[in-house]
């Protein structure tokens, strides 16, 4: 009986470790697009009226299954103290490159 709660124990703290190492590697598994092609230019769309607290995420375009696809703008609830750096994709040694958006710091936050 004693024999079996250890290896119970043993089997529960290993299962933990196992999904804590799943989790903290999640930011690892995040992978850099890079392409030969440039994308279409951006889409022209209507930006709503933003109500207080929210902010607009301009639409981009993704590259799922190696091809362009259109990625709808759309509002989202604004952070304090941070600016939205939207999706776009970067010229890069004649490649260009995806960098996703992301929320940074505002310049007088921090007094940068």
């Amino acid at each position: 009986m004693r024999d079996g709660t250890l290896k119970r124990t043993a089997r529960g703290i290993l299962l933990s470790l196992v999904v804590a190492g799943g989790v903290a590697s999640g930011s690892a598994l995040a992978r850099t697009i890079i392409v030969e092609v440039a994308p279409p230019p951006a889409r022209v769309e209507v930006i709503p009226v933003q109500r207080h607290g929210y902010t607009w995420a301009p639409g981009y375009w993704s590259y799922p299954r190696n091809q362009y696809v259109w990625v709808n703008g759309h509002t989202m609830r604004t952070r304090t103290g941070y600016e939205w750096t939207p999706d776009r994709w970067n010229q890069v040694n004649g490649r260009h490159e995806y960098q996703a958006g992301r929320w940074t710091r505002g310049n007088d936050v921090h007094g940068q």
